[in-house]
Parts: C-alpha cells; sequence; structure tokens
C-alpha cells in the first residue's frame, strides 16, 4: 500500500498535466477558437482599375471612375469611400497615378492598411502575385510593369507596418 499511493498520485498527476498542455485549449476561450477556425477568410476586392486609366485623358478617366472627381485641377483628384485617388498629366495623358488606402472603422476597430503589398495592389487591380520587387527599401517596395506600351514603376508603400499607398510613375 505504501508504494501503491505514490503511484496512483503520480497517474493522477500525468493525467491531469496531458489535459493542459500546449495543444490543448481550455473551456474558456475554446468558443473563440471555433469562431476563428468557422470564419470565412476576408476577400480583398478591387475598387480601381489603375493600370487601365493608365495613358488615358482626364475626360476617359473620368467615364472610368463610378464617382464625381473631388478636383479637375491642376490634377484629377477623386475621394472613394476606401481611397484616395490622384491622376497627374502629362501632355493631356496621365502618367503618375495614385491610389492611398483611407482608414476604414469596424465597430471598435479599425484597418489603416493592409498587411501585405499584394492585397493593397489587387484592391487597385494591380497583379504582383509572385512577383519579386525590383527593389525594397524601408519605406517601399518597387515593381517594373509595362502599362499602356510604357514601361512603368509601381511603388507600394508601407508606412508603419501596413501597405497603404501605390504610386504608379512612367516617362
Amino acid at each position: 500500500m505504501k508504494n501503491t499511493l505514490p503511484f496512483l498520485l503520480l497517474v493522477l498527476v500525468a493525467l491531469g498535466c496531458s489535459k493542459f498542455g500546449p495543444n490543448s485549449t481550455s473551456t474558456s476561450n475554446s468558443a473563440n477558437v471555433n469562431a476563428n477556425v468557422n470564419a470565412a477568410p476576408v476577400k480583398i476586392a478591387k475598387i480601381v482599375d489603375l493600370p487601365g486609366t493608365f495613358g488615358k485623358t482626364k475626360d476617359q478617366i473620368k467615364t472610368m471612375i463610378s464617382a464625381a472627381p473631388k478636383s479637375e485641377d491642376p490634377w484629377l483628384e477623386y475621394d472613394l469611400p476606401e481611397a484616395t485617388l490622384t491622376f497627374m498629366f502629362n501632355k493631356g495623358k496621365s502618367n503618375h497615378s495614385s491610389f492611398r488606402f483611407k482608414t476604414v472603422s469596424f465597430g471598435d476597430a479599425s484597418i489603416s492598411g493592409m498587411d501585405t503589398a499584394e492585397q493593397l495592389a489587387t484592391m487597385a487591380g494591380i497583379d504582383i502575385k509572385g512577383k519579386t520587387p525590383t527593389s525594397t527599401s524601408s519605406l517601399a517596395d518597387s515593381y517594373e510593369q509595362a502599362l499602356g506600351g510604357k514601361k512603368a514603376n509601381i511603388a507600394v508603400y508601407h508606412a508603419g507596418g501596413k501597405f497603404d499607398t501605390i504610386i504608379i510613375t512612367s516617362d
């Protein structure tokens, strides 16, 4: 009996520890774990076809964007719920476009940018999936693409760890 009691205590401790190990979940947060597992992933939607506006005139861009411009002089600017769009022109054609993500609030939470350059680019209608930046810095990742028959530089800026601005430029 002297040997049995310590052995039983050891078995009970071992069984109890396995219920609270690193791979277990407590009952207090199991509902949150299940909610996160069952939640649908967020789908990033295209807001504007920024590459499609490249090389276009003011009038052509105004027919492509389904909102009234905030300003038209000296450049074309739109204030959409999700982003601010700016188009600058050289010889009457768009050669500098920007997409600036706005902070979006959901109850007590807010989103001030995207986690990846690809997510933000998707919102602006730019496909950089699987592409390696031509240069990176603490301020932006840059990509080169042909847009409207011209070589363009696409800079995706990340402030505070979130990607929030895209600027497309060409000569």
